[in-house]
């Protein structure tokens, strides 16, 4: 009886450090799986701030880039074109009609080039950011618009304008760039609504246009949408909210939401 009774205690003394060991195991793979989760939120933490960063550059990069070809335009290709104009000018062409008028048409032609140039350069630089603010840019870009005749172009601003940090309001002016390079190059659109209204420490820029449209689910799946990519990119570089709706033969609406 007592073989009997001594054969259950160790079963019971066996089964209990099993239960111990069983538990102790389990709490030590809880404790590891917990480190293991904040080191993954840490990594996570980690490569979202690497990849931002590295995001940040490569768009200073890109800045520095426009600003460069902007002083290279304005300063060299600009120059030399005006000289070009001044040769031309001041060329002494006697009794002779034809040459004359080449010569005009010449003049007439490097003057519309030097236009053209001179409203790149504008649009590739930043300062009149830095001078003017982003209304008096995007007014700049609406004048170069209706100049070229392309599409019609609205604009309005709706509420008091507030001057946001220059690097938001450049991230802003590149967004509407790209934007409206996309209507122009692929919408086939014959009007665009640029709207920008401030209002409950939101600046909403609102573009639309009534162009043939696209599917929004399908452009997102393909590798050559570098302009809706880039795009959302600047916008998430200064914690904007970015939207882009799209209808086939209605056309496109995008909205940026950015906090003061």
């Amino acid at each position: 009886m007592q073989d009997k009774e001594i054969v259950i205690s160790i079963v019971i003394i066996c089964t209990l450090l099993i239960i111990i060991l069983i538990g102790f195991i389990a709490v030590i793979l809880l404790l590891y799986q917990k480190k293991q989760n904040l080191f993954n939120i840490k990594l996570e933490g980690i490569k979202a701030n690497y990849d931002k960063e590295l995001l940040k550059t490569q768009l200073e990069i890109q800045e520095y880039t426009f600003q460069y070809i902007s002083r290279e335009i304005h300063d060299n290709i600009g120059q030399f074109i005006s000289l070009a104009k001044l040769h031309l000018n001041t060329l002494e062409i006697k009794e002779n009609a034809p040459a004359t008028q080449r010569v005009d048409d010449a003049v007439e032609l490097l003057t519309r080039a030097l236009d053209e140039l001179r409203d790149l350069s504008r649009s590739l630089s930043s300062e009149i950011i830095s001078n003017g603010g982003l209304t008096k840019a995007i007014e700049q870009l609406v004048a170069q618009l209706q100049k070229l005749s392309i599409v019609e172009v609205a604009y309005e601003i709706r509420g008091d304008y507030q001057f946001l940090d220059e690097q938001k309001e450049i991230f802003i002016l590149r967004i509407l760039q790209e934007a409206i390079n996309n209507v122009i190059r692929h919408s086939r659109a014959t009007h665009i609504s640029i709207l920008l209204t401030y209002e409950n420490n939101n600046l909403i820029l609102t573009i639309r246009d009534d162009g043939i449209g696209f599917n929004t689910i399908l452009i997102r799946d393909q590798k050559n949408t570098s302009g809706l990519s880039n795009m959302k990119k600047r916008a998430n570089m200064i914690n904007a909210v970015f939207h882009i709706e799209s209808t086939i033969q209605s056309g496109t609406e995008i909205t940026i939401v950015v906090p003061y």
